[in-house]
């Protein structure tokens, strides 16, 4: 529609795109995550138990910093805010300055699934857990219109289900996605001892963690409300998707035609 922002806020993977997005490299990033494979992005993942996570995300940084030329937020030609969880004061961090790579780490950090990062003397996780849609961050930016983008709208209202085929009950795919983990990784997560199918370690976490932010989400925008919300319905695709995502920017590019008009309106276009 011609609209670009004069400021941009995002938390967890509205901070990794927001980041792309503010260094001028949007371009580049659908290059990149539209001829991704599954095989490709499991095999990037650096699985470490221990790590307080199950991966460490060492590959995100690195993905900022090759598609990405500033290195510090301050540089970037769009003012940007990523919002990351202080996870000893559980309180939210609005990060305006520093390195850019590890700003976007801290705010990707989702708890079991990717490790914790230290930035000076704290530890930092995952901004959705304070701030999931930070129309407030923008507000402070200076921004005068709000348009926000929220990825886990429910069409059904529903944060998991099961679903049935050939009388195998399947858990959201996560079968299929975890054996392209490395084996033992796999045969940990996949292994119910012979017990009946429950759902899987990342099926629940996922659940929790979506049913958390949604709570904290409508708080947040009851009190601050965006003059336009966008609502993706992205219930099919989980963290470990990005092999998949024509899907997602075809969803975005529907949200706006649908809310074109909506969107006009608030620019006065």
């Amino acid at each position: 529609m011609g609209i670009r922002p004069d400021v941009i806020s995002g938390a967890s993977m509205g901070a990794f795109v927001g980041a792309i997005y503010a260094g001028g490299s949007l371009d580049a990033l659908e290059d990149w995550a539209c001829n991704l494979t599954g095989r490709q992005f499991f095999g990037m993942l650096d699985v470490r138990p221990g790590s307080g996570g199950l991966i460490q995300g060492g590959e995100i940084p690195s993905t900022i910093r090759r598609l990405v030329k500033q290195q510090q937020i301050e540089d970037l030609p769009i003012p940007l805010a990523l919002v990351a969880t202080d996870m000893a004061t559980g309180r939210e961090v609005w990060m305006t300055k520093g390195d850019l790579a590890d700003a976007v780490r801290a705010s990707v950090a989702l708890p079991g699934v990717i490790s914790p990062i230290r930035i000076d003397d704290r530890w930092f996780l995952d901004g959705g857990l304070t701030n999931p849609v930070p129309v407030s961050v923008c507000r402070v930016l200076g921004a005068e219109v709000v348009i926000a983008v929220n990825p886990n709208g429910r069409l059904d209202g529903t944060f998991w289900a099961e679903r049935e085929q050939q009388g195998v009950t399947l858990w959201k795919s996560w079968g299929d996605r975890l054996r392209m983990l490395p084996a033992p990784v796999a045969e940990m997560l996949l292994n119910n001892n012979g017990k009946e199918a429950a759902p899987h370690y990342l099926d629940v976490l996922s659940a929790s963690i979506d049913i958390m932010t949604d709570g904290i989400r409508r708080t947040k925008l009851a009190g601050d409300p965006p003059h336009v919300l966008l609502d993706a319905h992205l219930s099919d695709l989980s963290v470990l998707d990005f092999h998949r995502a024509r899907e997602a920017i075809e969803e975005g590019h529907r949200l706006v035609r649908e809310n074109a008009d909506a969107i006009a309106q608030v620019m006065r276009l």
